[in-house]
């Protein structure tokens, strides 16, 4: 038997907090906390699950903006673009892959950030992917809001709709795993898809509306409308800022090249079929964005009502990637990173409502669907997505590395990965800024149209907001009613 002191040994150990300083850097934040009391499994996700989630995310709301990119650029430069973006985001998502395998401890970016460089980068990426989950959130807000107005049409205010729509994406944010939220990807995979074809068909069955309707092969926006169209297709690809986090909870992370071939083949296919068809269909004089809003008021109506399942569920999914960074990193070595006692959910529940409050403010503030897609595309998206994945290919390939010890020139696919590595840096560091300035001129077209305006508004503590609907948002300063259009 054992003796009393081996037995209190043994109970202060499960019962002693692991010391951050104690964390291997090759074990990840779950396998450090086995066996610990309360210790909850999170790596529970298959291939197709995790692949689901990527899915849900990547379709929701970037294929509603690719009919309005090709009446921009046309059909021939929509088709090609679409293509390369999608191969770039294919071969950067096998580099996330293989430096998750590598790397163990990596749970998320700004753990990729300490590797590469230092606690200083660490937080930059941190921030970098909180900014982002957030605006997300922010995005799928705005087009919830819209959704409601755009059903109801007489829509009383806009902004207790948009508000409406945080709430029940705070709710849905409320469990933690991933696994709980991959079944109801699906869903919402199959909801924009229908959502889609009815708007795609309804639009082919009404030919007779769109009869002197014109589309082009080739457009020349201008510098600003290249920009614009390529930092929206950009953001359609920008699942990518999650993928550490679907992968630290899968049963087999290698197996996550799985789920991006599923995903790359079946996006950039919708993408095509409904950005490109739609466009022909109704020519450029007639393509919105949002796409949904295209068809006539009951069609319409009905495409909102069945894509709210996609717009709801694929904003959790950002959501919870952006809490669960903050979570680690402020519980990593902790039982509160995985167990379920109240005192963690209490923690979870407010932070939940906290990111999707901020996001709802944000929504009020851009009130432009594709100027909000565009700045989070060039700041944010094109390095998760492209950029940073050739900086960690350059690191972990490096000369005199585990994996490369001969450096990045050891053989012909060595040297074909670092001339892609390069590459993929220096069109994130182009498209940055020149996003930015595309961005920030198509919301200040938005903002210079100001009217004073006279109708009907609700009244609350000194705001007033518009009741005609749509993504617009009117406040009042003295004797004067203003409304931004967007």
């Amino acid at each position: 038997m054992k003796d009393k002191a081996s037995v209190d040994s043994e109970k202060s150990a499960v019962h002693r907090p692991v010391n951050i300083r104690d964390v291997d850097e090759e074990v990840d934040a779950f396998e450090h906390l086995k066996g610990t009391e309360g210790y909850v499994e999170y790596r529970t996700l298959n291939w197709f699950q995790a692949g689901g989630l990527l899915l849900a995310e990547t379709l929701a709301l970037g294929v509603l903006s690719f009919p309005n990119l090709a009446a921009q650029i046309g059909v021939a430069p929509t088709i090609v673009a679409t293509i390369i973006l999608a191969f770039l985001a294919w071969i950067t998502g096998y580099i996330l892959v293989d430096f998750k395998v590598n790397h163990p401890s990596v749970m998320n970016f700004a753990d990729v950030g300490r590797i590469i460089g230092g606690s200083i980068f660490k937080w930059v990426m941190l921030i970098g992917i909180v900014l982002k989950s957030v605006l997300i959130q922010a995005s799928h807000v705005n087009s919830g809001g819209t959704a409601f107005t755009e059903m109801s049409r007489n829509a009383r205010c806009s902004v207790l709709l948009c508000f409406c729509m945080a709430l029940f994406g705070f709710v849905c944010t409320i469990p933690r795993k991933f696994s709980h939220a991959s079944w109801a990807s699906f869903v919402s995979c199959i909801s924009i898809i229908t959502a889609c074809l009815i708007t795609i068909i309804a639009c082919g069955a009404n030919q007779a509306e769109y009869s002197n309707a014109t589309w082009r092969a080739a457009n020349n926006p201008g510098v600003a409308g290249v920009v614009n169209s390529l930092t929206n297709m950009i953001f359609a690809y920008g699942g990518h800022a999650a993928i550490f986090a679907f992968v630290s909870e899968m049963k087999k992370p290698n197996d996550f090249k799985k789920s991006l071939a599923m995903v790359q083949v079946v996006s950039t296919s919708f993408y095509i079929t409904i950005g490109v068809g739609v466009y022909m269909l109704v020519g450029e004089e007639n393509v919105k964005s949002p796409a949904l809003s295209i068809p006539g008021y009951k069609l319409e109506t009905a495409a909102y009502a069945i894509a709210l399942v996609s717009i709801t569920i694929s904003g959790v999914i950002p959501a919870l990637n952006g809490m669960k960074q903050i979570w680690v990193e402020a519980f990593r070595g902790k039982k509160m990173l995985t167990s379920n006692d109240w005192k963690t959910y209490t923690t979870w529940i407010a932070l939940a409502f906290t990111t999707w409050m901020i996001g709802f403010f944000l929504a009020q503030l851009i009130p432009f669907f594709s100027s909000l897609l565009s700045i989070i595309s060039s700041v944010l998206t094109v390095w998760f997505t492209y950029g940073i994945s050739g900086i960690m290919w350059l690191y972990d390939n490096r000369k005199g590395s585990n994996r490369s010890p001969e450096g990045w020139f050891s053989n012909r696919q060595k040297t074909l990965m670092f001339a892609f590595s390069v590459f993929i840096i220096i069109m994130s560091s182009v498209i940055t800024p020149l996003g930015m300035y595309s961005a920030i001129e198509s919301i200040k077209d938005g903002y210079s149209t100001v009217l004073v305006h006279r109708r009907g508004f609700v009244r609350t503590k000194g705001l007033s907001f518009l009741f005609n609907g749509g993504s617009s948002t009117m406040w009042k300063a003295g004797n004067w009613d203003f409304i931004a259009l967007p």
